[in-house]
């Protein structure tokens, strides 16, 4: 008798273990899931959103858009190389540094030339002109003023939207939007983690060259595999709420 009843006691602290521990795991695993569920959705919706002003400030450019769908394969080509190029030497080197070397190597080739040209006159016994005259006479550099005034006028408009959407957004205008843009904020302390600002970049920029073009070509196939898989989706969220109508009856 005394042997059982000493025996009681340890069967139910195994018991009473084996439930906590099973009861914590399904926490966890529960707020993982949900956690995770908002980090993705938070990033579709910022996505989504961020897709959105993209494509009105883009369809007012179409300049842009030959660039980005690849209407002059070697333009768009070597606005993309350069592009990259351009963000991989500046985050090995500094600025100051790239645009001094910059400088430099153009200096070095232009008095090249013009000492070769120099040299020449005098072995040829001709008049040694300043080769780029032509440049510096017919060709004065000049902006455009409205076309400055323009682009101007056109990035003020976007820093006044930003702003004024900013303003709702950390002021509760809309609770609903308040709370998306926490969520946006939260996925990104996520994403730092995972990714580099510049492999954020590089990213970006391969996104905006490559997605819209294979969307262009491949849009029939791309929709009709989104459409199934949103019904897909409704079937589940059907079968989710029927499960949970009969779980509570």
């Amino acid at each position: 008798m005394a042997d059982s009843r000493a025996g009681s006691p340890a069967v139910f602290d195994i018991l009473f273990n084996a439930v906590y521990t099973l009861i914590s795991l399904t926490t966890r695993t529960i707020l993982r899931f949900g956690l995770t569920t908002a980090l993705i959705a938070s990033v579709l919706i910022t996505l989504h959103d961020a897709g959105q002003f993209s494509k009105r400030a883009l369809f007012q450019r179409q300049d842009v858009l030959d660039i980005i769908y690849w209407r002059d394969p070697k333009k768009s080509g070597a606005i993309l190389g350069i592009t990259l190029l351009a963000i991989l030497v500046l985050a090995k080197f500094p600025l100051i540094a790239v645009l001094s070397y910059v400088g430099l190597s153009v200096l070095g080739g232009t008095l090249g030339f013009r000492i070769y040209k120099l040299i020449e006159a005098q072995i040829r016994k001709t008049d040694g002109g300043n080769p780029y005259r032509a440049y510096l006479e017919d060709r004065e550099f000049h902006l455009p003023k409205e076309k400055v005034h323009q682009q101007m006028d056109a990035l003020i408009e976007h820093v006044q939207f930003i702003g004024n959407k900013l303003r709702r957004l950390f002021l509760v205008e809309s609770v609903v939007d308040s709370i998306k843009f926490g969520l946006l904020l939260w996925a990104l302390t996520y994403v730092s983690c995972w990714f580099s600002g510049l492999s954020l970049l590089i990213l970006a920029i391969l996104a905006v060259f490559t997605i819209p073009k294979v969307y262009e070509v491949y849009h029939e196939p791309i929709d009709r595999n989104i459409f199934i898989a949103k019904q897909h989706i409704d079937n589940a969220n059907k079968m989710c709420v029927i499960l949970s109508f009969f779980s509570s009856a």
